[in-house]
């Protein structure tokens, strides 16, 4: 009965009185201790809780946490980044009332996304552990971002270059440097410039004041000792120091040929020694000269600047002997043994070549009417206008001593085939001289034009085809008859038809099965009956000539008469041909 008016006067209580009320039912209902770092809020549930307003606690939690609260609004860092955390209520990370010794926050460095944070990590940053930068403390917030914060006793600069190293280096390594503009420095770099080493010319990490002046850098390598004066890029590139732009032409000597690539020690010495050296080739060149000075000093006459072989002397307009061919490409030595000026060397072929003369001096000394000045063995020698034999096929590429095995100026060959090509000849001299009748000079045995045509016997069918040899066996190429028995025996035959025989009466020169001779036409005997039919051979069956054959049934049919020859040898009175034992008695009349 107590009990229940203890809650009654309680429920009075909190309806007459919300301040007090809400005090004190909060402190009846409390879950548990606060954790540590909210020990001094444990008084004031207020602080972190709204009165029968469950979804206004995180506005309680941003009301003292205005940083988390400034992300959130404006979607930065871990709270305004990761979705859970920015809409989801806060105490479903932060949970509270679980005792003075209980983190608020859980969280595994190993596993957690930097990119949630403004600072993604980078190239090596993503190796470095978290207190390397974080320390060992819970302190996510608020860190500086520039390199110097966490590299600032590594900086071999000493801080002479400010604080954001990444104007020069990236995450990935501190070497090597890329990403600075080095024109922003009034010096831009060109050339080998470009992959020399800040510390070539920053020595002793020395940024400011340096000179701009290629002496600034470059005075121990200037071969010329200062003699040139300070300004490097009058001649020489960044490129390298042989890449020389001086621009010689303007001393009045300009460089051409094999000048243009010579070092400038060759002619003004080492340091520039000799500014103004002489501009003539032999004060140069007169070791090179070949001629020991015998033609004179002024080698532009015939040299150029491009190399001394190069030789610029025009030997067709300033001499009475114009260079062709070969002589062309002659060195001046060949022919002039002696200086010009003490000795001309003559012009005659014979003068320079009578060592290379085949002929031994037989054709005379005017090599020029056979051969050229390209090569020995280029002969223009027109054999065709020059003499009365036109040379052709085979004989235009033989070579002039197959022929001509004297000097001709002492033989002259005749213009027979026969005169060099009696060794040669199948006939053996039986069809004269004149091989050109049949004969051309690409080949003996290809290209023959004897015309059969023109003789009694024109090559027809199969005989067209034929070589010469075929009938011609022994080359004699004499007549040897125009009947087919000439050539062809008679081995079908033999002789039945005939002796000799005349094949052509039945067979033509197309093919031998192809034959057409007309008995009833040809002869005086026409076939009728079964006669038509026969093969030559049933009648014709011994030799001799078969227009004596006779014509009475009898003398084949002798053997068939049934009638012993009682009624005599004209069987036709009865029996016709068609067959025998079909009688027809007649008187007379002819015969069916």
């Amino acid at each position: 009965m107590r009990r229940a008016l203890r809650l009654i006067w309680l429920v009075v209580l909190v309806l007459s009185a919300p301040a007090l009320a809400q005090s004190l039912m909060e402190r009846l209902v409390t879950p548990g201790p606060l954790s540590g770092v909210h020990a001094r809020l444990e008084s004031n549930c207020s602080a972190c809780h709204t009165s029968f307003q469950k979804t206004a606690q995180n506005s309680r939690c941003t009301a003292c946490h205005k940083g988390i609260g400034a992300d959130i609004a404006q979607s930065s860092h871990f709270h305004g980044k990761f979705a859970q955390a920015r809409s989801g209520a806060c105490k479903s990370c932060h949970s509270d009332h679980k005792g003075r010794n209980f983190g608020l926050i859980r969280f595994d460095r190993s596993s957690f996304n930097h990119t949630y944070s403004e600072y993604p990590l980078t190239g090596a940053h993503q190796k470095v552990t978290c207190t390397a930068c974080h320390g060992a403390t819970h302190q996510y917030r608020g860190l500086a971002r520039d390199c110097a914060s966490c590299h600032a006793k590594k900086d071999p600069h000493r801080g002479q270059l400010g604080r954001n190293c990444n104007s020069c280096h990236t995450t990935a390594g501190w070497k090597p440097v890329q990403g600075f503009n080095h024109t922003s420095t009034g010096f831009a770099l060109s050339g080998a410039h470009r992959t020399a080493k800040c510390m070539a010319c920053h020595a002793g990490q020395r940024w400011k004041r340096i000179g701009t002046s290629c002496s600034a850098c470059h005075a121990k390598d200037d071969v010329h000792r200062g003699s040139r004066g300070a300004n490097c890029a009058g001649c020489h590139t960044t490129s390298a120091w042989s890449a020389v732009t001086f621009d010689h032409s303007t001393t009045g000597f300009p460089l051409t040929g094999g000048h243009a690539g010579t070092a400038c020690s060759a002619c003004h010495g080492p340091g520039n020694a000799n500014k103004h050296p002489s501009r003539t080739c032999n004060s140069c060149h007169a070791r090179d000269d070949v001629h020991k000075g015998a033609n004179g000093g002024d080698c532009a006459a015939c040299h150029s600047p491009r190399s001394w072989k190069q030789v610029s002397f025009d030997h067709d307009r300033m001499t009475a002997f114009p260079l062709k061919g070969a002589h062309r490409a002659a060195a001046c030595a060949g022919c002039h043994k002696q200086p010009p000026k003490l000795a001309k060397p003559p012009v005659a072929c014979v003068a320079c070549h009578a060592a290379d003369d085949a002929h031994k001096g037989g054709n005379g000394p005017d090599c020029a009417r056979c051969h050229t000045e390209a090569a020995w063995k280029s002969v223009n020698f027109n054999h065709d206008t020059m003499t009365g034999f036109a040379l052709t096929g085979k004989h235009a590429r033989a070579p002039c001593q197959a022929c001509h095995v004297r000097p001709a100026s002492e033989v002259k060959l005749s213009t027979q085939c026969g005169a060099c090509h009696t060794k040669d000849d199948v006939h053996a001299g039986r069809l004269g001289g004149d091989c050109q009748r049949c004969h051309t000079s690409d080949s003996w045995v290809q290209g023959q034009r004897f015309d059969h045509e023109l003789t009694r016997f024109p090559l027809l069918g199969k005989h067209a085809g034929l070589q010469c040899a075929a009938c011609h066996i022994d080359q004699s190429f004499a007549a040897k008859g125009v009947t087919c028995a000439a050539c062809h025996d008679d081995k079908h035959h033999k002789g039945t038809l005939g002796t000799p025989a005349t094949c052509r009466n039945c067979h033509n020169t197309l093919d031998w099965k192809s034959w057409n001779f007309d008995h009833d036409q040809a002869t005086s005997y026409p076939l009728t009956g079964k006669h038509r039919g026969l093969i030559c051979s049933a009648c014709h069956s011994r030799p001799g000539d078969p227009a004596k054959l006779g014509r009475q049934c009898a003398s084949c049919h002798g053997r068939d008469d049934p009638h012993r020859g009682g009624f005599g040898d004209d069987c036709e009175r009865c029996h016709v041909t068609t067959s025998f034992s079909q009688i027809l008695l007649r008187t007379s009349g002819p015969k069916t």
